[in-house]
């Protein structure tokens, strides 16, 4: 242990006395920087790897029942129904995108940044009296023998590409906080029922309505190098009124024999998809 550290000190003492510089030291070794520097320009790509924490906020507005059969009118009134959405926590990895620009505006720290990330899956839920009360208790005084859904409701892939404006902080310090403000599209696909009542005789259709949102963020880098750094983020995601339609669904009523299944219709629920994202990450900028 005592000679490595006085090879260490031998090192830092040879590079001091050469007029090694941090440019010296951080820059021309790294692979790619040349190149990237060419095409983007110096001090102007950044990349900040790490994990993004997200917990969605659910605001349900409405759940709606429609086109039900004979036997579910009924069974149940049509229309608006009591109960709310939400979905658990997850962490993923994640890596952030940015480009510096050139603005001179407010002293300059400008650039846009985007995510990329492998697609989350969000396991949809329902609480309240729609996952504890059964939608079919009795038709006429007969009890039907069906269920209450409880939790699990649905599975859908999430990808929403977003772009923000960010504004940088004491940029010639160590420690500087930024501001951010873009927009997101709620884009998701490979959505189905995963609720073992709804899907017991057949599947039903689930469509989820791609939209347009924004995002707000507040966050700080720390230098470590010339080209490394630190950096913390809070990102608040809101994409309101977003509407998914179940359609053609169908239950099994042990209770009517005369009935193989009972047809319920469709259902439409519309909420605002609020999630708060946190992101820890290490940085690197060519």
């Amino acid at each position: 242990m005592r000679k490595m550290t006085r090879i260490l000190v031998s090192l830092v003492l040879l590079g001091v006395s050469a007029g090694v510089t941090a440019q010296d030291m951080y820059g021309p070794d790294y692979p790619l920087v040349d190149f990237t520097q060419k095409i983007f320009g110096e001090d102007r790509l950044y990349f900040r790897f790490g994990a993004i924490h997200m917990s969605p906020d659910v605001k349900t507005r409405s759940i709606t029942l429609s086109n039900l059969s004979e036997i579910a009118e009924v069974a149940v009134e049509p229309g608006e129904q009591e109960g709310e959405a939400f979905s658990d926590p997850l962490t993923i990895p994640a890596a952030i995108i940015g480009y510096k620009l050139r603005w001179k505006l407010w002293g300059g720290g400008w650039s846009v940044e985007t995510m990329a990330a492998l697609p989350p899956t969000l396991d949809l839920k329902a609480r309240g009296k729609l996952a504890d009360v059964p939608l079919v208790t009795e038709a006429n005084g007969i009890p039907t023998g069906v269920p209450a859904l409880g939790e699990k409701v649905a599975e859908t892939k999430v990808a929403p590409p977003m772009l923000t404006l960010v504004k940088r902080f004491r940029n010639e310090h160590n420690f500087r906080p930024y501001l951010g403000l873009g927009a997101v599209y709620l884009f998701t696909y490979d959505s189905h029922v995963t609720n073992p009542i709804l899907t017991e005789v057949g599947e039903p259709e689930l469509e989820i309505e791609d939209k347009f949102g924004w995002v707000g963020q507040a966050g700080v880098d720390w230098r470590l190098s010339d080209y490394w750094w630190l950096a913390a983020d809070v990102k608040y995601i809101s994409v309101k009124e977003v509407s998914a339609k179940l359609e053609s669904t169908f239950i099994r009523a042990p209770g009517l024999p005369q009935y193989q299944y009972a047809a319920v219709g469709d259902a439409e629920f519309v909420a605002d998809m609020n999630v708060y994202a946190f992101t820890l990450g290490v940085g690197f900028t060519f």
